[in-house]
């Protein structure tokens, strides 16, 4: 029970660092100076007024100095990642894995909040989370080598060659299908004899390859894979709701691979075996 609170606990603490992240990235502030302030009237925000979740109920939403509404997102974002935290550690206890889960999860929910503000991501996130996913992933084959040293030795179960190759064929497989995916892009706008609009020229986006490059790193090409796979399922109710009624292809497509990044870390191998039994 302790542990649950404790996982919880640092989730909001974490998910109050990651709102703090999604504001100032894109706008390349620094994530150190100054300390949080207002969005509004940029007055100082005191420590108790800055207490994940009680502190925005407490104030109702308010900033204590100017009064201007607040976003609902910073309590959303707290909420999200405390609950995220607390199931992954339901699920795998106190692990090398937990850690490494929980920082995978961490970095979906700031690009995923980015790219819904932005329709882009800084390119350096994806890539700190490439140089993260196969920094655990060396751990992870030093204890795996230390444990079965060379009894049933395969090259291909080194959790480090798994990342690699998770990281190289999923940018390859995103890039393929992305370049694929423009040209048939620029076909639909020429016969329709519309021109091309900024953000309209991409039917897959690059921050989306280097997202799928991390997630490869991180859980291998094999889940890799299924999450490309299963986003757009993921993606489809609202995808249909922006085309019929927006009358719109553009939809912010990073939060959805994250959903998939959570399902398939937890439940992939068990879609990969019921699809091949069917």
């Amino acid at each position: 029970m302790i542990g649950l609170i404790l996982s919880f606990i640092l989730g909001l603490c974490i998910g109050s660092f990651l709102n703090v992240c999604i504001y100032r990235l894109p706008k390349e502030i620094s994530l150190v100076k100054p300390f949080s302030f207002c969005p509004n009237c940029k007055a100082s925000i005191k420590w108790y007024d800055n207490i994940p979740l009680l502190s925005y109920l407490i104030l109702g939403g308010r900033c204590r100095n100017c009064k201007e509404k607040i976003s609902f997102r910073y309590f959303l974002v707290e909420l999200l990642t405390g609950v995220v935290f607390l199931f992954t550690y339901l699920k795998l206890g106190l692990s090398l894995v937990f850690f490494k889960y929980i920082v995978l999860f961490s970095l979906c929910v700031v690009v995923s909040f980015i790219d819904i503000d932005y329709r882009a991501i800084p390119g350096w996130i994806c890539i700190f989370g490439i140089l993260s996913g196969l920094v655990f992933s060396l751990v992870e084959s030093f204890l795996f080598l230390k444990s079965q040293g060379l009894i049933g030795f395969s090259l291909s179960r080194i959790p480090l060659v798994k990342s690699f190759l998770g990281l190289f064929l999923c940018i390859g497989l995103s890039y393929f299908l992305k370049l694929m995916g423009d040209f048939f892009l620029w076909i639909w706008l020429a016969l329709k004899k519309k021109e091309s609009i900024e953000g309209e020229r991409e039917a897959l986006g690059l921050g989306d390859v280097d997202f799928l490059g991390m997630v490869g790193a991180f859980l291998g090409w094999k889940l890799g894979f299924l999450v490309f796979f299963l986003a757009p399922i993921v993606a489809l109710v609202y995808g249909i709701y922006i085309i019929v009624f927006r009358k719109s292809h553009l939809i912010a497509y990073l939060p959805f691979l994250g959903i998939a990044v959570f399902i398939v870390s937890f439940w992939g191998e068990e879609i990969i075996n019921l699809f091949f039994s069917l």
